[in-house]
């Protein structure tokens, strides 16, 4: 039943897109909103493709690709899969305080009132747009209210709801469905397995929850580094050696950029997977069978900690989580910040 209900979420989502490019009627704003980033990020490349694509043609026969027809060839088609398009760009959270911030949607004003260089529609993709700070948010709005002819702009959210209600009705929202759980156990289940084993220790005392720490901070330090040497050769590797400063300057600052920003990213999926296998100890503090569990694999630790905590203690940990996440968003110490919270843990 939920496989057959994500295909239909899945076919109404992809057909209003299709419909809207196949009548020549996209809007101004969208809002993508669904659990799996990677499934959020791919949808709105392939939508400024669709409505950018130099060689495909918008018949109204059924399209071959999952949101519109488009070459993927085409100049076009790869400058905006390697981030290139003068025409098409990303906003990510950037600053010290991991907010989208007011500059930067000055920026994303400035630009959408240019004519555009060679795309029939200019687009921005905005990740993590539930980011905004207020000033941001407010000044968007604007932009939203009165967008300039021939722009596109979609917003990314896991959390569309700390967006501005006033955002969220200007924008058409479409929700895409994405198996998280499945993502956490291919990218996630290693380490946490040893990270339970640390913390279902029986009596585990102040040294086993330093232990648990230095797994935690290894596994982010180990994202960090893949990131990195991902995104450094998208970002420089086609410079020249004699490139102008200014330009190696500015590519140099969206390269930490995007790496902050996907950084973050990852660790909030990994403490996502932290919730849940916390959730499974509390099922199974609860008597649930073994099946309801997201992590089966690491029953052992999670019954060892379900077994002798209550559940009460088990949600408060939960919750413990969900505020450690709270507090990462704000410009806070991130070792000091895990550290604080792994020391209340009840176990």
């Amino acid at each position: 039943v939920m496989a057959y209900t994500q295909l239909i979420t899945e076919i109404t989502t992809l057909g209003v897109l299709t419909k809207s490019i196949e009548r020549a009627r996209i809007g101004h704003g969208y809002l993508f909103t669904g659990a799996d980033r990677e499934t959020l990020d791919r949808a709105a490349v392939a939508f400024a493709k669709a409505v950018n694509c130099t060689q495909a043609t918008h018949a109204s026969e059924p399209l071959p690709s999952p949101v519109a027809e488009y070459c993927d060839h085409c100049t076009t088609c790869e400058q905006i899969s390697a981030d290139h398009h003068g025409d098409v760009q990303w906003i990510r959270p950037e600053s010290k305080s991991r907010l989208i911030t007011l500059p930067q949607i000055r920026q994303l004003m400035e630009t959408l009132h240019l004519k555009a260089n060679d795309a029939r529609t200019k687009v921005w993709m905005i990740a993590d747009a539930d980011r905004m700070n207020q000033q941001s948010a407010n000044a968007f709005l604007k932009t939203l209210e009165e967008p300039p002819e021939n722009s596109l702009m979609i917003l990314l959210s896991t959390q569309p709801d700390r967006l501005l209600e006033t955002i969220q009705s200007r924008c058409l929202r479409l929700n895409f469905p994405g198996d998280s759980s499945s993502t956490m156990k291919t990218e996630h289940q290693s380490w946490l397995e040893v990270f339970a084993q640390q913390l279902a220790v029986k009596d585990s005392g102040m040294l086993d929850r330093y232990k648990a720490l230095d797994t935690l901070m290894e596994k982010l330090a180990e994202a960090r580094h893949q990131i990195e040497d991902g995104l450094k050769d998208r970002f420089l590797g086609d410079l020249p050696n004699d490139v102008e400063p200014k330009i190696r300057e500015k590519r140099d600052t969206e390269l930490k950029a995007a790496i902050g920003g996907q950084s973050r990213r990852r660790r909030t999926d990994g403490f996502n997977a932290l919730e849940w296998w916390l959730r499974d100890a509390w099922l199974l503090s609860l008597q649930a069978e073994t099946s309801t569990l997201t992590f089966p694999a690491l029953a052992p630790a999670t019954h060892a900690l379900a077994t002798r905590t209550d559940a009460g203690k088990l949600l408060d940990n939960i919750r413990l989580i969900e505020k450690l996440q709270r507090v990462l968003h704000s410009n806070v110490q991130e070792t000091l910040a895990l550290e604080v919270h792994l020391l209340k843990l009840n176990l």
